[in-house]
Parts: structure tokens; sequence; C-alpha cells
């Protein structure tokens, strides 16, 4: 009985969290192995060996990103992406953007895409920089998604006083956030396997 509680704790705990790792290299240890890149973005360990991607806004018009690629998608379905612990400098002035992009079977045809806007552009809407700072998203992948392409970037850079204008991600996740119906199911088993249990 203990043991059927504990499962039973977990679901209902778990409701609507995302289930499962789905990134390659969510640490950004193996850089290029599994990430693109574009423009003034890049794969580095500048603090202590711990490695991350950067995003260099610190000249003006500077724009970039971090991609990957060949993560296999369902329509429908439902993922949260998030970034775990990001640094961005006070002196950040750039559109700061990440999210999901949804593609056809060819990963090239563009379906769809669903992108979360970080402000750290304007401080009088309330600067958004420090460490260790964390954000999500979820969407659903459209119709036709054979693949979902997780994404991070900025551009826009404004003229900066100072070198120390960047956004470091240091790791990131992606998951499936299980459906209401899936959650049902696996109380409704749960319940039945209790009753046997009696």
């Amino acid at each position: 009985m203990n043991k059927l509680m504990a499962i039973a704790t977990v679901l209902v705990l778990g409701a609507g969290a995302a289930q499962g790792g789905l990134l390659n290299d969510g640490e950004f240890d193996q850089g290029e192995t599994f990430w693109g890149k574009f423009g003034n973005a890049d794969f580095n360990d500048f603090f202590g060996g711990d490695a991350h991607a950067s995003f260099f806004a610190d000249g003006t018009g500077n724009f970039g990103g971090v991609f990957q690629l060949g993560l296999a998608a369902t329509p429908g379905t439902i993922y949260s992406f998030s970034l775990d612990n990001v640094r961005i400098e006070s002196n950040f002035n750039a559109d700061f953007r990440f999210g999901l992009e949804y593609y056809a079977a060819d990963d090239s045809t563009k379906l769809g895409e669903t992108l979360s806007f970080i402000d750290t552009s304007d401080p009088s809407d309330g600067l958004v920089t420090g460490d260790r700072l964390s954000f999500s998203m979820e969407a659903t992948a459209v119709a036709g998604a054979a693949f979902v392409r997780p994404i991070i970037l900025f551009d826009n850079a404004a003229p900066v006083s100072s070198s120390q204008a960047n956004a470091f991600v240091f790791s990131a996740s992606l998951g499936v956030v299980p459906s209401p119906a899936t959650l049902s199911l696996g109380l409704a088993g749960l319940a039945a396997a209790t009753r046997r249990r009696r």
C-alpha cells in the first residue's frame, strides 16, 4: 500500500511538469557537436571551465543565436523549453528571445514557431539582468511538424558604454508536458491496482 501511495504522490505532483530530457548536451559541454550557431553567438567556457552558449551584444547591431537540429516532434504535443541557468550582464541592451520552431520532415521547411521575449532592453520596464536567472515557455507542435527546434537568439544590439554587454546560457532543457488525458489514465490505472491489492 505504501508503494502505491508513493506512486500516486509522484503522479499528482508531476501533473503539468515536463517529462524527459530531449536535448542533446543541455549543458553546452560539447558545443557545436549538437548545437548550431549563427551571427555573434558562440560556445565558450569563460567562467572557470563552466561551458555555456555566449551571446555577444557588445557591438552595435550585433545579432546571433544557437539552435539544435534533429529532434523529432509529434504534432499536438506540448513541449516545455527552459533556460535553467542564465547570466545577463547589466549593460546588455538587445532583444533577447528563446523558444521553439517546428519543421516538416525535411527539417528545413518551417511550419511555425513560438518565441518568448526576455525584456532586457529598457531599464524603465524592469531590466532583467544578473546571475542564475531562469526562464521557461511551453508551446504545442503544429500540424505536420516532424521536428522541433529549440532556439535562443538576440538582435538589435544598441550602443553600450562598456564591453560587458553580453548574455550567457549555462544550461537548458526540453521536455514533453503530459496531457490531462495521459495523467487521468495513469491515475485510473493506479486506482484499479489499489482496489485489486485490497
